[in-house]
């Protein structure tokens, strides 16, 4: 059975959150069909892990560190992406808020919009 599920060979995909979990299979993911991948997490240190084992299977990688609940950290990043790559045709935003708030109907109005804006 081919794993090939479609091609995109020449395209650039950001992903947030993409240090662990489902951000850095997705990722992973990304890079096995041709997409040159930005991991993306607060953390460049945890992206890099990332990025090399994507490498290291063969795909394109590499580690823009983001915290996406702060404006100039997103507008540097895109400014980096522009600079290096002139475009952007994928964007997965993965990452979420942190820490986890419990349930959502406990919990308060501060957390609740900290994790919508993010």
């Amino acid at each position: 059975m081919s794993t090939n599920l479609f091609d995109l060979s020449g395209k650039v995909a950001l992903v947030t959150g993409a240090s662990r979990g489902i951000g850095e299979s997705v990722a992973k993911l990304l890079a096995t069909q041709g997409a040159h991948v930005i991991v993306s997490s607060r953390k460049a240190e945890d992206c890099d892990s990332v990025v090399k084992q994507i490498v290291a299977d063969g795909g394109s990688a590499e580690t823009i560190a983001c915290n996406i609940g702060n404006m100039q950290h997103i507008e540097q990043a895109f400014s980096e992406i522009s600079d290096r790559h002139g475009k952007l045709d994928i964007l997965v935003n993965n990452a979420a808020a942190n820490p986890y708030f419990g349930h959502i109907l406990d919990t308060d109005l501060g957390a609740f919009n900290k994790t919508v804006e993010v």
